[in-house]
């Protein structure tokens, strides 16, 4: 069984409307794997340079949720990273990964313990607007079994959390763009 926390409406429909359309004046340049390095074949995504305002309002948001993931995962959490506001357009992906706490990896990601996405876009089999097509994240129940895979579309404003050692995607946007904000507890 995995284990996901999901908080509904962390933000409501006006905000979300006007995080998008911020991110979409914003400049930004490709993500980033953890270390700086660019693998589009990995990751393709743009990572969109906010204001320091506006990035300091949704860590402060987010800081807000640590009683709650504390309680659900059973874990003590000390500070999140930075967030990072991402464009998904179409074509963007970020293939299967995990993004900290697991033995084999000795860089600064074994610190990671929860990882959270802040969903600001919609999910529509049509073209919409502020909505995108594809863009699934999906999170696998366990790395050896690609078949025990959960496809996760939440609702604008909603907050998704997992341990950082789940084995997650996110597939390509077919359609649209899909904004996200991410930060990792530690």
């Amino acid at each position: 069984m995995i284990d996901l926390l999901e908080i509904d409406r962390l933000l409501d429909e006006p905000a979300c409307d006007s995080l998008r359309g911020e991110l979409r004046a914003a400049g930004g340049g490709a993500a980033s794997l953890l270390g700086g390095e660019v693998r589009t074949h990995v990751r393709k995504a743009t990572r969109v340079a906010v204001s320091p305002a506006t990035s300091g309002r949704v860590k402060s948001l987010l800081m807000q949720c640590v009683p709650r993931l504390e309680r659900h995962f059973g874990l003590t959490l000390a500070e999140c990273e930075p967030p990072q506001f991402l464009r998904y357009e179409t074509g963007d992906f970020f293939v299967a990964h995990q993004d900290g706490n697991t033995p084999l990896i000795h860089d600064d990601s074994r610190f990671r313990r929860i990882s959270v996405v802040l969903f600001l876009s919609r999910q529509s089999e049509e073209p919409s607007p502020d909505s995108y097509g594809g863009g699934s994240l999906v999170l696998y129940e366990h790395w050896s079994r690609p078949d025990l895979r959960v496809p996760l579309a939440p609702a604008p404003g909603t907050l998704v959390a997992f341990r950082a050692e789940t084995t997650h995607e996110v597939t390509p946007v077919t359609h649209g763009e899909r904004f996200t904000i991410v930060t990792w507890f530690r």
